[in-house]
């Protein structure tokens, strides 16, 4: 390409200004667009978020109160079952006196809050009206006649009836002793529900004023329930009375609400069984309405709320429905509401200012960006012209391929690597001259994330004449225009390659050197463990023995006394032989079987388990390293047995299968729980650790009270791999 002289890019410059002034008013059309869009896009997304604030609030709301209408209704199950129990004692009694009533009513009332009064009221004739008086007056109550309540709540006694259902017994007494004779069937709510309850022989439930005053709010809840006679027949009703209780709804509502956090919600509740939604029977202010938590008036129920947010709840109170309503104050939405929407329109339409002059300026500079092309193409050709000198004298092999791996430029490095021309080169794919392209080992370098790169991987590259070499690959990916390059760096690295694989075998050698003498170490701490220290354990226990023997049975303790000499005696030997890298002299001589069993007989001279021996080894001989380790796990297995099982019976079975040895150590006693196993019990641990070096298994299972099984599976001949033991491995 030949570079503009002078007067071109004179002329360049004025048809880029021409161009400028001929679009200066579609530049100022465009940013009026960009900024009428800005501001229509900013009421939208103000108008969206107000909404879905609101939509929000309402799915927090609805949350909110159904929590406190499940609370509330359980709460209410959970008091009127207090009736249930009641009605339940007097279906399960004869006769119930009123101390049995106390008694039994007492616990109740302590722990359902809102539950004020439980009581019995029988069913009396008119005919027995006088007797009944009568009876309770001789009972201790010198004032007792059956009463109602006039306008003024006055207790008077009570106009002629057919029937009367007076109060005989109520729970807490000294608080409403005054109520004893007042007939429920002169409040016509409560009359209903006893002649429901009658009717239908199940409970019925009442809504009363307290005190039988008129009030709209704070309705208590009188819930009967009919207690059938025993030897009813034609002369006496089917229904002998009714166990009653009182409860405050008021109460009842505030425990079931005292464990929420207040965040105000207020709650009233209707009763919808008479007259459909009337006027609520309890009233609820948030607490935050209490002085000092916040300024929001006193509720008015019957007012709808101002957002219109409210939730319903049933609730059932035996044959009564009610509705349990949940509306929030303006606080609770307040606190819900956030500045995002009342931002959002300010801030998009600064953001619209400022990209609508962002957009003036960028367009403004596009005449003086054409100017600069011509000068940056200058540029770029001579910078490309000192990278091609500084490519093609570095000491690495340069390759630049696209995505299929087609050659695209190279280096003089990479030609005297491979042995090929650069038009040979170029006429080639990457995966003609790599041995790991086929396996796909490099692909997946081509498609990594920007962030990745540079990655470097290893690879195998392929001469002319066939021969191979190792190198090292650092890739970097290029993109032009909507294309991607990637340049590979190919380093050859086979000195290198030379250098560790000697290092390897090297490293290789001395570990299993070391390994070596670790295992002799463990082996030799194994049969200290397993040999000498279990031989003066003998010793001491011997010694002990003699202790409480000699006062009682000094022959015995003689006796105990020489044994204990000889085992010092065969400690002292193992020691030697311990020394001298020598085994049990015994299993020398005879072998697994043969030792097995003098160990045994030591163990069967003292009282302890019954030993049982079993086996199928004679007169098979085995390795001397294998005999050893069988004779170590049955002498661990057997001390740990005798010692701390406290079983009567210890079984010790030797066995053949295919090419193993199998050992069984079982006893029946207390067992123990091998998680809880500290990690520093030397015996058992030793028992896997000696397994593992000589390439077997060690299982044992335990549990307390089932006895301990000890199962090892020891190999013929451990297997061993490049000079060393399996277990070394490990």
């Amino acid at each position: 390409m030949v570079l503009p002289n002078s007067q071109q890019r004179r002329n360049g410059v004025q048809s880029a200004e021409g161009e400028l002034s001929r679009s200066g008013r579609r530049r100022i059309l465009f940013c009026l667009l960009v900024g009428l869009g800005g501001v229509v896009i900013s009421l939208l997304l103000a108008q969206m978020l107000r909404d879905q604030e609101r939509r929000l609030t309402a799915v927090q709301f609805q949350h909110d109160a159904e929590r406190r209408i499940e609370a509330i209704q359980h709460a209410v199950f959970d008091r009127l079952s207090v009736v249930d129990i009641i009605e339940a004692f007097y279906a399960g009694s004869e006769l119930v006196e009123r101390k049995e009533f106390r008694t039994f009513t007492g616990p109740l009332l302590q722990r359902f809050q809102g539950v004020r009064v439980l009581g019995w009221a029988p069913l009396i004739a008119e005919a027995e009206r006088t007797a009944h008086e009568q009876a309770v007056r001789e009972d201790g109550f010198s004032n007792y006649g059956i009463t109602e309540q006039d306008d003024r709540g006055r207790y008077v006694p009570a106009v002629k009836r057919a029937e009367y259902c007076p109060v005989l017994f109520v729970e807490p007494f000294e608080k409403y002793k005054s109520t004893l004779g007042f007939d429920l069937r002169s409040d016509p709510a409560c009359r209903a529900a006893t002649e429901r309850a009658m009717a239908t022989g199940r409970q019925a439930a009442a809504v009363c004023s307290p005190a039988g005053k008129d009030t709209t709010h704070d309705k208590l809840l009188y819930v009967v329930a009919p207690i059938r006679n025993a030897d009813a027949s034609a002369d006496r009703p089917q229904t002998a009375g009714f166990v009653f209780g009182v409860f405050d709804i008021s109460a009842i509502v505030e425990a079931a609400l005292h464990s929420f956090t207040p965040v105000g919600i207020d709650v009233n509740i209707r009763d919808l069984s008479d007259a459909g939604s009337g006027p609520p029977i309890c009233t609820r202010p948030s607490p935050l309405r209490a002085p000092g938590k916040a300024t929001n008036p006193a509720p008015d129920p019957a007012k709808p709320s101002a957002a219109g947010m409210r939730v319903t709840g049933i609730i059932e109170a035996v044959d009564r429905m009610g509705e349990i309503e949940c509306v929030p104050l303006e606080s609770y939405l307040a606190r819900h509401r956030t500045w995002g929407p009342t931002l959002v329109l300010p801030t998009g339409l600064l953001i619209t200012a400022l990209l609508v002059g962002l957009l003036f300026l960028l367009t403004g500079r596009t005449a003086r960006v054409r100017r600069l092309v011509t000068q940056r193409t200058q540029e770029l050709r001579a910078s490309e012209q000192r990278f091609r000198r500084l490519v093609d004298s570095a000491g690495d092999a340069f390759f630049l391929h696209d995505l299929s791996g087609r050659i695209l430029d190279l280096n003089k490095r990479a030609c005297n690597t491979l042995g090929y021309s650069r038009d040979e080169l170029l006429d080639m794919n990457i995966s003609e001259i790599d041995a790991h392209f086929i396996d796909g080992n490099q692909l997946q370098f081509w498609n990594l994330p920007d962030n990745k790169y540079p990655v470097s991987f290893g690879g195998i590259h392929l001469r002319k004449d066939g021969s191979t070499f190792p190198v090292e690959i650092r890739l970097v990916p290029f993109n032009v225009g909507n294309e991607r390059l990637m340049l590979g760096l190919a380093r050859d690295i086979t000195d290198r390659k030379l250098a560790e694989e000697k290092l390897r075998k090297e490293q290789r050698l001395l570990r299993e050197m070391l390994d070596l003498q670790e295992q002799d170490r463990k082996l030799v701490s194994y049969e200290i463990h397993d040999g000498l220290a279990q031989q003066l354990t003998g010793v001491l226990f011997k010694f002990q023995s003699i202790e409480n023997l000699q006062d009682r049975d000094p022959d015995a303790a003689r006796e105990m006394f020489d044994e204990a000499v000889r085992l010092l005696r065969e400690a002292m030997a193992e020691t030697r032989r311990l020394i001298g890298g020598l085994r049990p002299p015994v299993l020398d001589e005879s072998g697994i079987v043969a030792a097995v069993e003098d160990l045994l007989s030591g163990y069967r001279q003292h009282d302890g388990p019954k030993i049982e021996f079993v086996h199928n080894l004679e007169p098979r001989r085995f390795a001397p390293p294998l005999e050893s380790a069988v004779f170590r796990v049955v002498q661990e297995s057997l001390t740990n047995a005798c010692r701390h099982s406290r079983s009567e019976k210890v079984r010790v079975e030797l066995g053949l299968s295919g090419d193993r040895v199998l050992i069984d150590v079982r006893d029946w006693g207390v067992g123990f729980d091998t998680e809880k196993v500290q990690s520093g019990h030397f015996g058992l641990r030793g028992l896997r650790e000696r397994a593992r070096l000589l390439g077997g298994s060690a299982e044992i299972e335990s549990s307390p009270e089932y006895g301990t099984h000890v199962h090892v599976e020891l190999p013929l001949s451990p297997p061993v791999e490049n000079g060393t033991a399996s277990g070394s491995r490990h």
